[in-house]
């Protein structure tokens, strides 16, 4: 599905509407936050014009942050819901999301790292017609500088690994804001699961829309909470990825892809065996096999794997069988240098340092597929 994704680095003037909004914010030992957030909250909110209603999801706060409801018992605008040990504020904000009244929702954390003056425009880009608007951390140029020299390299890399996963969250840059505004119906049919902090890429990859825009902004660093991937998140991140992927079909896609592997791996042989057998030279009979397991594997991925990629015409086969026959290339060259580093330098069994250059190969093989073999030439 073609998704439209709008960069905007300069705040326009807003439109004035009076859609009716749904604010989700989600704390944990906030109570010195919330009436300072409020407020902010109540000022950026009225040149909207709307009817809007926020909804606080605290975590059983040790703070007692849920008690502070007491200070609104005749405001219907806001209300309060309390959970326990529920982990992570994924989870928290879908429940807000459920109790929520109104189709456009926004989402943010009721820790001040969040500008509540960008709730209006994030809130206006929705109403004119983005399905998602996300406040980015990663456009403009201070982008991704508020990562430190540890969490840069990992962020990116659990980033390329859920980019490589999930080709539809490709063209935005920051899949795990936790400041976003976005219609409900989106998600009207996704089987939302979150865990952790990433209810935006759950959203991201399960839900259906067309366009997405994301505004420039920067957390306040006096007050964002420090959300490294320690081993506890990242284990958690890791969790929510493996759930997600297989709930968007995304498995079932690998699963395809090792199964047209293996066939192209029978065809192979079969070819090595019979023209051998027939009398050709035997390297010429393993060329004509590998070459034959080649158009196997993209006669099957093309028709069965990928078939929701749409090549189409002879040009886009032809480049896609060139980009197919490069990115094995490089698999086969990666699986014999396994074989040669692990087997010759430091003495591991060859049949185990070939399956470890199997797998590497296919991992490469597969990554290529999903990043390059298949796209629009």
């Amino acid at each position: 599905m073609f998704v439209s994704v709008t960069t905007i680095h300069k705040l326009e003037p807003m439109r004035d509407n009076n859609l009716p909004v749904s604010i989700v914010l989600t704390a944990y030992n906030e109570r010195n936050n919330l009436h300072e957030l409020l407020e902010r909250i109540q000022r950026s909110m009225e040149p909207l014009r709307g009817p809007y209603e926020i909804i606080i999801v605290d975590d059983d706060s040790a703070d007692e942050t849920w008690s502070v409801a007491s200070n609104y018992p005749d405001d219907r605008s806001v209300r309060f819901i309390r959970t326990k040990r529920i982990k992570g504020c994924a989870p928290a904000v879908l429940e807000g999301i459920k109790a929520s009244n109104y189709n456009i929702v926004a989402v943010m954390d009721a820790a001040l790292q969040h500008p509540p003056e960008m709730l209006p425009v994030l809130i206006s880009n929705v109403s004119n017609g983005a399905d998602i608007a996300i406040g980015s951390r990663f456009v403009g140029p201070g982008a991704g500088q508020q990562r430190g020299l540890f969490r840069r390299p990992v962020s990116r890399g659990a980033d390329l690994l859920a980019r490589t996963a999930f080709r539809k969250i490709r063209s935005v840059k920051d899949v795990e804001s936790g400041f976003f505004a976005f219609r409900k119906d989106v998600v009207a049919h996704a089987n939302l699961n979150p865990a952790g902090n990433a209810i935006l890429l759950e959203i991201l990859v399960l839900g259906n829309y067309k366009s997405v825009s994301e505004i420039e902004y920067s957390v306040d660093v006096r007050t964002a909470r420090a959300r490294s991937l320690g081993v506890n998140n990242t284990a958690t991140y890791v969790h929510h990825l493996s759930s997600l992927y297989a709930r968007s079909g995304e498995l079932l896609r690998f699963l395809k892809f090792c199964t047209v592997g293996t066939i192209g791996a029978v065809v192979n042989l079969l070819v090595l065996y019979a023209l051998t057998e027939f009398g050709v030279f035997y390297l010429l009979s393993g060329l004509a096999g590998i070459e034959a397991g080649l158009l196997s594997n993209f006669v099957f991925n093309r028709s069965w794997t990928y078939k929701d990629r749409g090549t189409r015409g002879l040009r886009s086969v032809l480049t896609a069988l060139y980009r197919d026959h490069a990115v094995r290339f490089v698999g086969i060259m990666l699986n014999l240098i396994i074989l040669w580093l692990l087997t010759s330098l430091f003495g591991v069994y060859y049949l185990i340092s070939q399956l470890i250059g199997i797998t590497v190969g296919m991992l490469w093989n597969y990554g290529g597929n999903q990043w390059w073999t298949w796209e629009p030439s």
